[in-house]
């Protein structure tokens, strides 16, 4: 049996954790269908991370005493913009009519705008060759949505069709924030998602109360979605993201949200049935070839980090 060596195993590894990003993210979308219209947006949010901030809080235990000002202050802002803004357009987008795959399309204009954002900075610099393949990947996407749902969305008014957008800037800037000032957090990754969670938590409670739409879940499919929400959609996707960040760059990253629509959609279909059409995997494979063409070519300045 043949021994992979240091370099294949790390190779390895990041593969592994680029595909657990992927499915994890993609696997909000599914959980948004199981419970969002039937629960409510905000109302199955606020549960959501409820149970996510109880959940770690338990874990973490006495290390909650290491919390200082300054790291509340820095993941206040990360919280805001990759949980708070980004899930509550998403989710408000779909509970009022926006197909899932729509949402997914607009929200994937991220990695166009983290290139775009990131091209004064040295270290995450993007070349020509990273925008024509962001720009292929991007085409990918439309072509399995334009596909998916040629029919679909054209009653939904435009505000649906601007949320997905503000939640795709919203994690384009806290992506860049953290890829910036990782490493000056050195207290973990559980302890940082646990105060941006319970800053979020207190988000969503003031908007479950302002709305009005506070109640407790009986619906089973509701507790299923806030369960998988939960581990899949918090634990597993944010986690994946900052671990990510430690060691791609901003681009890099963010590039991998272009396989979440084509993904979710044949999640979609193997959970729920959905008819997958033929432009779905046309659009699939040029998603890849824009994924490769990133890849190959590197930033037209690269620095290494330590």
């Amino acid at each position: 049996m043949k021994v992979l060596n240091a370099s294949s195993w790390g190779l390895l590894k990041l593969l592994l954790l680029q595909a657990v990003f992927v499915l994890s993210w993609s696997s909000g979308f599914i959980g948004a269908k199981l419970g969002a219209q039937s629960a409510g947006a905000f109302n199955l949010l606020f549960w959501r991370f409820l149970l996510v901030s109880v959940c770690l809080g338990l874990f973490l235990n006495v290390r909650l005493l290491r919390i200082s000002w300054a790291h509340i202050r820095h993941h206040a802002v990360i919280g805001f913009l990759s949980q708070f803004l980004y899930l509550s357009c998403v989710y408000v987008a779909i509970q009022n009519g926006l197909p899932p795959g729509i949402a997914a399309i607009i929200a994937a204009l991220q990695p166009l705008m983290t290139a775009a954002l990131s091209t004064g900075s040295v270290v995450e610099r993007s070349g020509g060759w990273q925008w024509l393949g962001l720009m292929i990947g991007f085409a990918g996407v439309s072509i399995v949505i334009a596909g998916q749902y040629s029919s679909s969305g054209a009653d939904v008014g435009l505000v649906m069709y601007l949320l997905p957008m503000v939640s795709a800037l919203g994690l384009t800037l806290a992506t860049l924030y953290e890829r910036r000032s990782v490493q000056a957090q050195h207290n973990g990754l559980t302890l940082a998602l646990f105060i941006q969670s319970l800053l979020t938590l207190i988000g969503f409670t003031v908007a479950v109360l302002y709305t009005d739409t506070l109640s407790i879940p009986h619906e089973p499919e509701v507790l299923v979605s806030i369960v998988w929400l939960t581990v899949f959609s918090t634990f597993i996707a944010y986690l994946s993201l900052w671990m990510l960040l430690r060691v791609m760059t901003a681009t890099d990253v963010a590039s991998l949200v272009y396989l979440e629509p084509p993904v979710t959609l044949v999640w979609a279909a193997l959970m729920f049935g959905d008819v997958i059409s033929a432009s779905t995997y046309v659009g699939i494979a040029v998603v890849v070839a824009g994924l490769i063409l990133v890849r190959l070519k590197r930033p037209t300045v690269v620095c290494a980090l330590k």
